[in-house]
């Protein structure tokens, strides 16, 4: 494991300093879970986002009246 450093904001730190003594675990321990969710969120995000343009530059696209069954289906107007 490498070290790195950051600089965060007074009030940053001292919400992490506070959940990381709530949840009994040290600031290294609570900052790594934080930016591996925050990492693991975005990295799936931009593959959606990838997956989704992909589909429309494949042509892949749900007709208007797949779109109205849809939503009919939970007893949406898609007007």
């Amino acid at each position: 494991m490498r070290a790195t450093t950051i600089r965060m904001e007074d009030t940053v730190l001292d919400r992490v300093d506070s959940m990381a003594k709530s949840v009994n675990r040290s600031r290294t321990w609570l900052i790594n879970q934080a930016v591996e969710q925050f990492l693991s969120y975005e990295e799936w995000f931009v593959q959606e986002v990838q997956d989704g343009v992909n589909e429309v530059a494949n042509g892949e696209l749900a007709s208007q009246g797949k779109v109205e069954q849809r939503f009919a289906k939970w007893d949406v107007n898609a007007d």
